[in-house]
């Protein structure tokens, strides 16, 4: 169970790898558009605060889990 929810946190970091060279492209190629750029921006941190609650709540899921079966 344990080795599942930590599979799960390496799968989610590699997507968010390659989600970030894909912002950056994105970033590039709106170099001109101030409020593209903005929404790209805004859509990262997002997707970062959204990145941040997944791992907080699965370490805690982990933490509850390891305390009931001990």
């Amino acid at each position: 169970m344990v080795f599942e929810l930590f599979s799960t946190i390496l799968i989610d970091g590699a997507g968010a790898k390659a989600k970030k060279s894909s912002d950056e492209k994105k970033l590039k190629e709106a170099e001109g558009d101030p409020e593209k750029i903005e929404q790209i921006l805004a859509d990262i941190e997002k997707r970062k605060k959204n990145g941040n609650r997944f791992v907080l709540c699965l370490i805690v899921f982990a933490l509850i889990y390891i305390i009931s079966v001990n």
